[in-house]
């Protein structure tokens, strides 16, 4: 079989719809996990997965959705994450033979992360993990991580797949109507963000009807250096008789994919409420449709969480520096008073905020300071560090793409750089061409 990146650079791929309205319809409850089909009922499973590929989907996306031990452990499975992840990957292999790529869908955990709740990114990593070890045991081609909203959380997923796998990544993220995540990641940021952690292609899903995916995709492919994926609900649901009913019709929905393959797009499907009529209708529009050639772009953008800057354009910036080499400021640092470190910083008025750790070597809060600083900077940032240890936390953990000014020209740092994403700079705080 075509490698996937080669693939999906030369054609559009499609996608399959929802697995849960399809499990619905065969029965499924309410209050069972839709996942322990995988185990319980696995012809079901493997019969939609079957549905899918007649219709035309390239890719087929397993019934691992909710696969994590958060979910899983709710309903009484957690003995049993292994076995259901495994089980949904290779009914999917079963089905697909050698002209499908099989993509292991990973969704969110459903906890909140620190500050704002009781997850850790590190814990959340280590779930991602756990998951990810099954899917890739069984022989999934792709991970998707999809349906986040929290960009952070979505980074876990991906230094867990980057660092314990050889999966190809795809992450898709949920927007509201302001094109904003629920926390509020903007669809660039977004785009930004995932592309420089290496994966390789990034979308969004769910969050309503094509027509409210539009405006994400074309935010995101304005900065785009990957190609794009959709995956839309089919319109917004009504509840009937406690039920989530869509209305939308295949015709409908498949009518926005020309808009959406123009946009960069070249990985389409459904989410809530699709089923196999709506891929075909997709498929018929594909048939007509001539792809453009991906007008992909170099990025030399630096991001918060929730804004971005392009390094690459010859003008002035207004920059905020906030040296850490003084003793006050060192004292602040180490006996963790970030709020007023960070309280004069003139956000306002400035492009980014640069911050000299100087020779701070000494561990600290790192997690207290990068949350003190996420919550109380919205502008970009580029540090300096001549700290490893300090740099590749404040990288790991930090939820946005940073510009590093490292003197340290070597390849092995340039490798750990990229690794997180980071745009590297020279002392002119110029991109350098090995970033």
């Amino acid at each position: 079989m075509k490698d996937f990146l080669r693939s999906i650079h030369e054609r559009v791929l499609l996608y399959d719809g929802s697995k849960g309205v399809m499990l619905q319809r065969r029965g499924l409850k309410g209050n069972e996990a839709s996942e322990s089909w995988n185990l319980s009922k696995a012809d079901e499973v493997k019969n939609i997965y079957n549905l899918y590929k007649q219709a035309g989907s390239d890719v087929i996306q397993t019934n691992t959705f909710p696969g994590n031990r958060v979910t899983l452990e709710k309903h009484r499975l957690g003995d049993k994450i292994y076995q259901i992840n495994f089980e949904g990957v290779k009914l999917a292999k079963e089905v697909a033979g050698d002209n499908t790529y099989v993509a292991a869908s990973v969704g969110p955990t459903g906890m909140i992360l620190e500050p704002a709740g009781d997850l850790s990114f590190d814990n959340a990593y280590n779930i991602f993990k756990e998951q990810l070890r099954a899917i890739e045991d069984a022989g999934a081609d792709i991970v998707n991580f999809e349906t986040f909203t929290d960009l952070n959380e979505l980074r876990a997923a991906i230094l867990a797949a980057k660092e314990s796998t050889k999966l190809t990544i795809i992450a898709s993220v949920t927007f509201n109507e302001n094109s904003r995540t629920l926390s509020g990641n903007s669809a660039e940021v977004c785009a930004l963000v995932c592309q420089s952690l290496g994966v390789a292609v990034v979308g969004a899903n769910c969050s309503g009807g094509p027509d409210s995916l539009i405006e994400p995709i074309k935010r995101m492919y304005s900065v785009a250096s990957i190609p794009l994926s959709v995956k839309a609900n089919a319109g917004m649901p009504a509840l009937v008789n406690g039920e989530a009913v869509y209305n939308q019709k295949p015709e409908q929905f498949s009518s926005y994919t020309k808009e959406f393959v123009e946009n960069g797009v070249r990985l389409i499907g459904g989410c809530c409420g699709t089923t196999p009529e709506f891929i075909s209708a997709i498929k018929k529009e594909l048939d007509e449709i001539k792809a453009p050639v991906l007008e992909l772009r170099s990025s030399s953008t630096i991001t918060s969480a929730y804004n971005y800057l392009d390094l690459s354009k010859d003008k002035e910036y207004s920059i905020q520096e906030l040296s850490l080499t003084e003793d006050k400021a060192v004292n602040m640092v180490k006996s963790g008073d970030f709020y007023n470190l960070f309280r004069d910083c003139k956000t306002a008025d400035m492009d980014y905020l640069l911050i000299d750790f100087g020779n701070i070597k000494e561990p600290f809060d790192i997690g207290g300071f990068i949350s003190t600083l996420s919550f109380s900077i919205k502008k970009p940032l580029i540090i300096k560090a001549e700290s490893t240890e300090i740099l590749y936390k404040f990288l790991r953990y930090y939820p946005g793409r940073v510009g590093v000014v490292f003197s340290d020209n070597t390849e092995t740092s340039f490798s750990q750089l990229r690794h997180y994403g980071a745009l590297i700079l020279n002392e002119e705080l110029e991109p350098m061409t090995s970033s």
